[in-house]
């Protein structure tokens, strides 16, 4: 069995494993057999700085395994991997007990280019045998009807479509599921508050019918606080508490209004996902899983886990320091994460997942220690599985929003002001191009700004929104990185006309250093989604195609593609464009951009 199989996406990097378990079995004949060539693979390192190689591999665990002096095992290793001479190697620089290794560029571009071309490249990790077997349910979104789609949710659909696209890119299966809150007190609020609207505008006439919804909550929680004496607010509760009660019980007015006003709202973010290009799989509501959370809880009183303690049900968490988890309240009524634990019970029997991925704002950190130490207190065997990906706010410049407080900036607004800003970028292409080509650029590259704008922050970090900065086609945005694809395919569309086309016969003519430079980071590209994945970071992703991007404009300001030297070497450098733009274009997708052809 090749123990490499898993990591084929780095050939140089297993092949100089190789070498290297090889060149230790020779100092030492008596390997410890829980040493491997995979040990090699996982210890070669990237150097913090190109100057000091491709590959750097610390010796000190192998001398130890071996019991000899790490600086004398990183002499003799670099001694026997000149020896043999590996088409891989170009050269080994001693520093100490770590051992610096500069990869042969033209094997590299004979190895790299080909593949990108081909896009064989894009599809190696889909191979990996253990993420094949694997099923992982993404939970996304999850908006409360009746309240205005913010921006807030619209970083958690960017980061959530992103992750399902990286985790199927490295090959596991993957189920995108949204989480849809359709029930609650603040339904309840909002219907109350469409009751006492007194505007002359009507639901049925508005465009946007969850914007006007959460407007009427807004107001309903300003009448709420603005009630004077206790009279009011007693009248008012046992109101919001009658609408409550038929929506849970399914009969009466309110429940036929909540009927049409949640499919308003439904409509509404079906819109939004839409003009995202974002996709689900499955779809749970709120109020499917109501009577199972009161099931759950019947089910695990019995069992013995769950206790009744001063009228709540549930069982003290205090050894995770997590307080006591409350399943039912005194008053007989389920909490969200209650139905929570009987959605999960659907995830694991329903779906059969091995994998359940919630991303969720970082204020329900606590929630979710809670869920998944709940989880695996009832004996879910995929418990330990279950990852809370939390994200930080998206806030405006003077601070947090709040759809109660009604300070929250919608997403159709950020939507709205980016294409106004992109459209006036585009004025000057009125003359050429036909209304259809302006508005589809106009869409991808609003959505390219808006999804990259969200991602390209690390999850935990808060965003302060800025759309000028995201439309902006310089520095670390979307529209710069969309440029230099569009600009690229330009310059491949004139060789075309010209009759030019790349060859991958002379690619060891690609030796300049700029060129070094870009092919590393093309050759890194599918290390980056395996990093993205394993943490869960799409900003890895994003961040490595922006210095991708400056590569390659250093690149094309230091050589000449079309007036390359030789035939030889132009159509060389038009092949290394090509894989530079189907890279490109490959990681746009994977944080869900498409880009435009032509800009």
């Amino acid at each position: 069995m090749n123990q490499l199989a898993n990591f084929s996406y780095d050939p140089a990097k297993c092949s100089l494993a190789e070498s290297l378990f090889s060149a230790l079995k020779k100092i030492e004949a008596n390997l410890p057999p829980e040493l491997t060539v995979v040990d090699f693979f996982r210890t070669l390192e990237q150097p913090p700085e190109k100057a000091l190689g491709d590959y750097a591999l610390p010796c000190f665990r192998f001398a130890k395994a071996i019991k000899k002096n790490p600086n004398e095992v990183a002499t003799e290793l670099k001694r026997l991997l000149e020896e043999e001479k590996n088409p891989w190697v170009d050269s080994v620089v001693l520093k100490g007990a770590f051992l610096n290794i500069f990869t042969n560029q033209k094997e590299v571009a004979k190895a790299l280019v080909p593949s990108l071309v081909n896009g064989s490249g894009f599809n190696i990790l889909k191979s990996n045998a253990d993420h094949n077997k694997t099923k992982v349910m993404i939970e996304f979104s999850q908006p409360n009807t009746h309240k205005e789609f913010h921006v807030g949710h619209g970083r958690n659909v960017c980061l959530g479509d992103s992750i399902c696209r990286i985790f199927t890119y490295n090959g596991y299966q993957v189920i995108a599921a949204n989480y849809i809150g359709d029930e609650g007190t603040h339904i309840a609020k909002c219907l109350w508050g469409v009751e006492h609207y007194t505007g002359s505008e009507k639901l049925e006439s508005v465009e946007n019918k969850a914007e006007w919804l959460g407007q009427r909550y807004v107001e309903a929680n300003n009448k709420l606080k603005d009630a004077t004496d206790d009279a009011t607010k007693l009248q008012y509760n046992k109101e919001i508490s009658e609408i409550l009660k038929q929506i849970e019980n399914k009969s009466g007015k309110y429940y036929d209004t909540w009927v049409v006003t949640r499919q308003y709202c439904l409509d509404d973010f079906n819109k939004i996902y839409k003009w995202l290009d974002v996709k689900f799989d499955h779809f749970f509501y709120e109020s499917e899983v109501s009577e199972a959370s009161q099931a759950i809880v019947e089910e695990y009183m019995k069992k013995g886990l769950f206790v009744e303690d001063q009228g709540a049900i549930g069982f003290d968490m205090s050894d995770k320091k997590l307080g006591f988890f409350m399943a039912r309240k005194s008053d007989g009524t389920t909490l969200y994460i209650t139905k929570d634990l009987a959605l999960a019970k659907v995830k694991f029997n329903d779906f059969d997942i091995d994998r359940s991925i919630y991303v969720v704002g970082s204020e329900q950190n606590f929630h979710f220690k809670q869920l998944f130490y709940a989880l695996e207190k009832m004996g879910f065997p995929q418990a330990p599985k279950c990852y809370h990906l939390s994200y930080g706010m998206v806030v405006r410049p003077d601070g947090k929003m709040s759809s109660r407080a009604g300070n929250s900036f919608t997403f159709l607004q950020l939507i709205n002001l980016v294409i106004e800003e992109i459209n006036t970028y585009l004025e000057k292409y009125s003359a050429e191009w036909t209304k259809e080509q302006k508005e589809d650029t106009a869409h991808k590259l609003a959505v390219g700004a808006i999804k990259y704008g969200m991602l390209q922050a690390d999850p935990n970090k808060e965003i302060v929104f800025d759309p000028k900065e995201w439309v902006s086609f310089e520095g670390n945005s979307g529209p710069y990185l969309m440029y230099s694809y569009a600009r690229t395919k330009s310059i491949l569309r004139k060789a075309q006309e010209q009759g030019l086309k790349g060859s991958l016969a002379n690619l060891d003519l690609l030796t300049h250093e700029s060129e070094r430079d870009l092919m590393r980071h093309l050759y890194d590209f599918n290390q980056v989604t395996i990093n993205a994945c394993d943490n869960y970071r799409p900003s890895t992703i994003a961040n490595h195609l922006f210095f991708t991007c400056k590569a390659y404009n250093r690149f094309y300001t230091e050589v000449s593609v079309m007036k390359a030297e030789t035939e030889e070497l132009r159509a060389a450098r038009l092949s290394l464009l090509e894989a530079f733009a189907d890279t490109l274009k490959t990681g746009l997708y994977l944080l869900g951009i498409t880009p435009p052809e032509k800009m």
